[in-house]
């Protein structure tokens, strides 16, 4: 039987005397500092959760969480699984489990069994079978990922009945163990993750949240999550860790020419290893991220809640609790408000890989409450945006990983589609062949002019309109323009001109970015501009610790990639912005408005590395 000072520190009163024990040992001191470990903090003496509670409230235990995950709720157990079920929090946390996991855990197992007790005449736990388990869970029509979370969560649940409290109960967890092990391998071939906001709409999102930001009158909740709208879009960050950021999380640093450069210091504690320190990382913030947080940093001052340590407040409105840091449902409310207020019409469309999400308000003609279905991304698919649209620009996989604070090449994966999922993907061909046909963009690369020229030929002597026929465009190309998404820009091959290499060389070619199919564009010049940058830090780095020859090779690398990609492509945006004009170029691609605004220091940045010796 355990007690002693964990009863005294966390949760108070736990009634030993109800708990065989058997899946817990004698070793207190142990299980203090597993708990010690899952929390940031020791709750100050008199604030502990009772056991007794029916909610758990751990968020105070943590510093910069607000989560509805920390926040264990047990009002609806059973009463015969009451007692079992906060034992098995307990013994979840004072394992190798997060608080938050052990919540999904227990939450999943209970919504199983309460389901079936609900759908059959089963009132006991003793009487629901394996057979049970597998009809509820079917019955749910569950992605592969969701399903293997619902075996889990069961099969974890029960095993802790079976082996703590020796319970006899009709359930073969081996059984439920297997078909969770189904469910994980079918997810794996299933392509089930968060689709890329559509460009257009992301798009009307961003420049919209520009304006809004950049709107002294706008009311103060309303300007705020404008401001965090393009932080999301700009950082990437899982949504609680922004959330989370606070005041003096920004700061600059010199790179080696002196240029000044901004990040925004954050804590990522979802891919953190349970019960290690969460982890820490320093994101580039670029112009539009920077603009953000100070003018969050200079509105807050009218806000009610100016005190809070975390960045993103909100003033108490019908929509807004004062509780910080915000939680997600509640940025989640702020979101869905700014898009129908300032995007109704937008909004309204069906938009390809987002979800209708529900909006209540109240109809200024009827005065009453009415509703309406509006497209509405999931947080998640910003950082999706922000993580493909660098990969298609060219940024290594290892960087977003590191960008991202990915732990695992299954994560990349998440986030980035991989280049052969790019591979002969129609929509890209689409957009590719649009660009170049009807927007008249000129392909950066050895033969760029004749593929430019080749593909309008092909579409002026058939009479085809790209703006209407790009369907009938695509087919009839066929094999004859294949259009491939890669690492180092775009792959455009023709029957006129196709790899001229054996296979091997071919192979090595793509692999290091010189291959004469391989092309680039314009507005891909932020990205390169990135690039430079972070190139930059590595030459310092090695500068500095004596490392002469890595250095070198990081300065003969930097002036490859101005010389084959941010040169050209700073070139290409001049006779782009000389064409059409500086609004209609970022209203395209709003994220070149840092470089459109820059470009005659970039240059000398440029100039400056290119001379080095």
């Amino acid at each position: 039987m355990i007690e002693g000072n964990l009863a005294y520190d966390y949760v108070d009163a736990i009634p030993w005397s109800k708990n065989p024990a058997f899946a817990f040992s004698n070793d207190t001191e142990a299980y203090m500092e597993a708990f010690r470990n899952a929390v940031d903090k020791v709750p100050i003496k008199g604030a502990q959760i009772s056991f007794s509670d029916n909610t758990w409230d751990f968020n105070p235990y943590f510093d910069g969480i607000n989560n509805a995950s920390y926040k264990i709720i047990f009002e609806d157990c059973p009463a015969e699984l009451l007692d079992y079920s906060k034992f098995f929090i307990l013994f979840k946390i004072m394992g190798k489990t997060k608080i938050s996991t052990a919540n999904v855990r227990y939450t999943t197992a209970m919504s199983i069994i309460k389901a079936i007790f609900d759908n059959t005449r089963h009132t006991s736990i003793h009487v629901v079978t394996t057979d049970d388990i597998k009809k509820e869970i079917d019955s749910r029509n569950l992605y592969s990922s969701t399903k293997h979370n619902a075996y889990e969560g069961i099969y974890q649940y029960y095993y802790f009945l079976k082996n703590n409290y020796k319970l006899d109960l009709p359930v073969d967890i081996e059984e439920l163990k297997k078909l969770g092990i189904a469910a994980k391998v079918a997810d794996k071939q299933d392509d089930t993750k968060f689709p890329d906001i559509p460009a257009e709409f992301f798009n009307k999102i961003f420049t919209t949240a520009v304006r809004i930001m950049r709107d002294k009158k706008a009311e103060y909740n309303r300007r705020a999550t404008a401001c965090a709208i393009i932080m999301l879009s700009e950082l990437g960050l899982r949504i609680a860790d922004l959330m989370a950021v606070r005041t003096d999380s920004i700061h600059s640093k010199k790179l080696a020419n002196g240029v000044p450069v901004n990040y925004i210091h954050y804590i990522a504690r979802k891919p953190s290893k349970p019960h290690s320190p969460a982890l820490e990382f320093d994101m580039y913030c670029d112009a539009y991220c920077t603009e953000a947080f100070n003018t969050l940093l200079k509105i807050r001052k009218q806000c009610a809640f100016k005190d809070e340590p975390y960045l993103y407040v909100l003033d108490a409105v019908a929509r807004s609790k004062n509780d910080y840091p915000i939680p997600n449902h509640r940025f989640n409310a702020e979101l869905k408000h700014f898009l129908f207020n300032e995007l109704y019409d937008t909004c309204l469309q069906d938009w390809d890989g987002i979800k209708k999400s529900k909006y209540v308000f109240t109809n200024p003609d009827t005065k009453q409450l009415d509703s309406v279905q509006i497209s509405v991304p999931d947080t998640r698919q910003f950082r999706v945006h922000c993580c493909t649209r660098l990969y298609e620009q060219g940024v290594p996989l290892v960087y977003i990983q590191r960008y991202m604070s990915h732990l695992s090449e299954y994560m990349l994966g998440y986030y980035v589609r991989p280049k052969d999922t790019y591979q002969e993907n129609i929509a890209y061909s689409e957009k590719v062949i649009k660009e170049i046909a009807g927007d008249d963009i000129t392909p950066i690369g050895i033969l760029g002019n004749d593929i430019k020229e080749n593909i309008q030929k092909f579409i002026a002597d058939n009479n085809f309109n790209v703006q209407t026929d790009i369907d009938a465009i695509m087919k009839a190309l066929g094999d004859k323009v294949i259009i491939r998404g890669k690492t180092g820009g775009v792959c455009i091959k023709t029957s006129l001109m196709p790899c001229a290499q054996d296979a091997r060389t071919n192979e090595m070619m793509c692999a290091y970015n010189i291959c004469p199919n391989l092309f680039h564009f314009y507005y891909m010049a932020d990205i390169s501009y990135l690039n430079f940058m972070t190139m930059q830090e590595t030459y310092a780095a090695n500068k500095a610790n004596g490392q002469t020859k890595a250095a070198q090779k990081e300065l003969h690398k930097i002036k490859d990639v101005l010389r084959r990609r941010l040169i050209p492509e700073l070139d290409e945006l001049d006779n782009e912005i000389s064409r059409k004009g500086t609004d209609v170029i970022l209203a395209d691609y709003p994220s070149l408005r840092d470089i459109v605004d820059n470009r005659n220091s970039v240059r000398k940045e440029i100039e400056q590395w290119m001379t080095k010796e």
